[in-house]
């Protein structure tokens, strides 16, 4: 094993690495899960999730999600100072923050009834999202360069450290204040380990501001913005909206169903945080059918995960959180085949952002998010939370097909035409998909039937592991 990877490539390499650390960063926070949900009550835990989404929400406005999307471009243009471009991006997230943090202030009463927030807990959510942006915007220059060893050590860090003294305190004092110590106390010690990476990133770049890239990146990004607002609203508003519609007891149950469905996405994610570069590469070398096969692999092998992960989705429950949150197994089949949808359109944006098309992301994000909102809003009213899972699922349907779309129409103005990936798998694999989740939903009384489910996919992957093992092969030559 040792001898097979010191021939892989520094790209394989890279992406076998920022893969295990998307995995040491989820799942920590999922091994986690099992000791906060017994530690906390629903109502607390739905508190936490709650908290949670807030922060992603209001770090979109915060940071412009400056360290993703076109940061790969800036990286291209700025080849030759990378340092200083990080610097720049880092100094352009800090005035943009604290502009939103003087709104805050001068109206802080308000904010906390919308937020449903109070004012400590909102300076502390300031607090991590500035110093966790200097770690997003270092850690997106490590990936790109294809540097893995420091990246891997501060995953670790940043991954144990805040759950560890989390359980700690929480364990020591009054368990009526669970969710604000779980909070405070995980942002605490995020914030001291990202703030050592925030000031690395001044200190090399030596540079606050930078007109050309403040321009350049706070207008590409600022046309992104729609698309991040509703991407974030795909993830977390079913959460808000529960909480405010049925309570926060039924948003921590939820919330923990999402948690599970939703483990395979550090897969996903890894796995598109390597392949955006390499396409990148590809598309530049004009080396299109390379794409489309590489491409069909990650779909099904996606796929095969997620009818892995519905298969065992009461086991997981159980273990994860225990018998009380028993009613959270209906929503992982819906939440998890929402997870290859969300592949797809990661993928597909690859090529929108390569070509910088930002306003077909942000269409389709928009009617994606609109959407979401409307149906979570009478699927809750009329059939109960639990009606959130379906509602997240049809969104992102819709969303992978209109950036199918939008990268199709790309495809025929700048490659004449050239079909990047192969429509008829993928298509065909998420109607499968889809077909076996919800007819899982029937069929999880009866675990005999589960098992010889999973020894079927055993059976066809033992079958298929020449087809495997070779694009494994050709995934280290990259």
């Amino acid at each position: 094993m040792i001898g097979e990877y010191n021939k892989l490539s520094t790209p394989a390499k890279a992406a076998l690495w920022f893969t295990v650390c998307g995995i040491i960063q989820k799942g920590i926070s999922f091994i986690t899960v099992p000791i906060f949900t017994r530690l906390l009550t629903t109502t607390q835990y739905g508190e936490v999730s709650v908290y949670n989404s807030w922060v992603g929400l209001l770090s979109i406005f915060c940071t412009l999600n400056l360290f993703l999307g076109g940061f790969n471009n800036g990286m291209m243009e700025y080849e030759g100072n990378r340092s200083q471009y990080v610097s720049a991006i880092q100094g352009l997230i800090t005035s943009i923050s604290f502009f939103f943090l003087m709104v805050y202030l001068l109206a802080h009463d308000f904010w906390n009834r919308l937020l449903g927030i109070k004012t400590g807990l909102v300076l502390v959510m300031f607090m991590e999202i500035l110093t966790t942006a200097g770690l997003s915007l270092w850690s997106s220059r490590e990936r790109y360069e294809f540097r893995y060893k420091k990246l891997v050590k501060i995953t670790i860090i940043n991954a144990v450290l805040p759950s560890f003294f989390s359980i700690i305190v929480i364990s020591l004092v009054d368990k009526s204040y669970g969710a604000e110590i779980k909070i405070v106390t995980n942002a605490i010690i995020t914030s001291i380990i990202c703030a050592c990476i925030y000031v690395s990133n001044f200190k090399k770049g030596k540079s606050y501001f930078n007109k050309d890239i403040w321009k350049v990146s706070f207008l590409f990004n600022l046309t992104l913005l729609p698309h991040y607002l509703s991407t974030m609203i795909l993830n977390q508003a079913d959460r808000i909206m529960i909480s405010r519609m049925v309570g926060d007891s039924e948003a921590g149950i939820y919330s923990v169903a999402y948690s599970a469905a939703m483990i395979l996405n550090v897969v996903v994610s890894a796995v598109n945080n390597s392949f955006a570069p390499w396409i990148y590469e590809r598309l530049k070398e004009s080396n299109y059918k390379l794409i489309e096969n590489t491409a069909n692999i990650l779909f099904i092998g996606a796929a095969m995960l997620l009818v892995m992960l519905i298969v065992f989705a009461p086991e997981v429950i159980i273990i994860l959180a225990g018998s009380k949150y028993e009613s959270a197994v209906m929503i992982i089949p819906s939440v998890a085949s929402s997870l290859y949808f969300i592949f797809m359109y990661q993928i597909f944006a690859n090529v929108e952002f390569y070509f910088k098309k930002n306003k077909f992301i942000a269409y389709a994000s928009v009617v994606g998010g609109v959407l979401n909102v409307i149906l979570n809003y009478f699927g809750i009213k009329w059939i109960g939370y639990m009606a959130a899972g379906y509602t997240t699922l049809i969104c992102y349907v819709i969303f992978g097909i209109a950036h199918f779309y939008f990268m199709n129409r790309i495809c025929k103005t700048y490659l004449q035409g050239i079909k990047l990936f192969d429509s008829k798998i993928i298509f065909l694999t998420a109607f499968l998909l889809v077909f076996f989740a919800v007819s899982m939903t029937f069929l999880y009384k009866y675990a005999v039937v589960r098992y010889a489910i999973l020894f079927i996919i055993c059976i066809v992957v033992s079958c298929s592991r020449k087809k495997i093992c070779k694009f494994l092969f050709q995934f280290k030559r990259m």
